[in-house]
């Protein structure tokens, strides 16, 4: 019997521009149930790559469209899906918590923009997803259905390809290069963001400057500047800043080891640990060194990492997504993760912001990220994930 296969397919797009402002406040979900998930699924992509490579991504869009397979998901498939995040949380709560984020999205305006977007495309000669299913789809990810001639592949990818440059604004344009044979549906989920700094840096204050690589070269990079009142966390590992954006509805969070040991701050962190230091950090003056940075990233083999965290049963033989089609013999093919992210001065007051100057007396302490560090850019109320990087080399796109 020819079996038919299903790909998951994220993209992902962060950048930070000006934006109007909105008043008007929209009561927020409560913590997402992502968790230890988010940071798990990065450390498992982390694997997979060398040392010495930038890589983005967003837990939020991966988690978004694994809860899509979820919804179809029944017996082992469906509790190996469960068991990623958590012992004690059910498929049930989980979509519910994908619903809550995206009504609360979709209701909400202003400072960031963020938008959250999913679909499916299916092979609409060769599949035919359950009704119940669909509605799912519907009900708690708002999916957009499309069903495509896969047998005609150039128009099947350009609709395809033409959803994901719409809904990422044209930065990502394409996703998909082919559609193999056994692939009978896409499940897809963008996730747009566009974002001010609630503080801009001046441009003028940007220099060149060194960042030591992992191996301990040096490269220069462009050196952002400010001297102003942040939050800060440290202790004898490491230490961390967060950098808010406009209307403090979300920021960034930045975090080197002491020790210059990126990796072991990477094992060692998970959710209760940034949950922790976020809630801990102590507003201070601060002299503050922030590389600017644009990543474009793509990676082909996030099925392997999804793998590493037991969910293993939705790409094998033995898959049940009987909740999914009436076709028993389905599975997830792979998944693809794409994104782009870049990070400059400008925000709602960059080109305003002023920096008086200090005499050397009162010179605050100085937080550099002049070394390999990582970030979080997240919902300061449901700590939602949204993007999640490794930057060993600032001036490598």
């Amino acid at each position: 019997m020819k079996r038919s296969s299903i790909a998951l397919l994220l993209v992902t797009l962060f950048l930070v521009f000006m934006s109007n402002s909105c008043d008007e406040k929209i009561p927020k979900p409560a913590y997402s149930l992502d968790g230890d998930f988010a940071t798990n699924i990065f450390k498992a992509i982390l694997n997979s790559e060398a040392e010495d490579k930038n890589v983005v991504i967003s837990p939020l869009s991966i988690s978004t469209v694994t809860k899509m397979i979820l919804a179809g998901a029944d017996e082992n498939t469906k509790s190996e899906i469960e068991d990623a995040y958590g012992k004690n949380v059910s498929s049930k709560q989980l979509v519910e918590d994908a619903e809550n984020y995206l009504n609360w999205l979709k209701n909400r305006e202003g400072s960031p923009i963020i938008e959250l977007s999913n679909a499916f495309f299916y092979d609409k000669d060769n599949f035919n997803p359950l009704t119940t299913y669909k509605a799912s789809l519907s009900q708690y990810f708002n999916a957009s259905e499309f069903a495509e001639d896969f047998s005609n592949e150039e128009k099947a990818l350009a609709s395809l390809n033409g959803w994901v440059s719409e809904k990422t604004n044209e930065r990502i344009p394409k996703i998909l290069e082919t559609i193999n044979p056994d692939e009978v549906m896409f499940l897809v989920n963008a996730l747009y963001l566009k974002a001010d700094w609630k503080e801009g840096f001046v441009e003028d204050y940007t220099q060149p400057a060194d960042f030591t690589l992992t191996n301990g070269n040096t490269s220069k990079v462009d050196m952002m500047y400010a001297d102003r009142t942040i939050n800060y966390f440290g202790d004898n590992d490491l230490e961390a800043i967060e950098i808010p954006y406009k209307d403090d509805e979300i920021s960034m969070y930045l975090f080197r080891p002491k020790d210059g040991d990126l990796d072991g701050l990477i094992s060692d962190f998970n959710f209760s640990k940034f949950d922790k230091i976020s809630a801990e950090m102590k507003a201070s003056r601060y002299m503050v060194y922030v590389p600017k940075f644009k990543v474009k990233y793509k990676n082909e083999e996030v099925k392997n990492s999804l793998m590493q965290l037991g969910i293993k049963d939705a790409f094998s033989n033995g898959a049940n997504l009987s909740n999914m089609a009436e076709e028993k013999n389905i599975s997830i093919s792979r998944v693809v993760h794409k994104t782009y992210l870049s990070i400059d001065e400008k925000g709602t007051e960059g080109a305003a912001v002023t920096v008086g100057g200090v005499v050397l007396t009162s010179l605050p302490p100085k937080v550099a990220f002049n070394s390999p560090f990582v970030f979080v850019i997240a919902d300061n109320q449901s700590k939602n994930m949204l993007f999640m990087g490794r930057i060993s080399n600032p001036s490598e796109d």
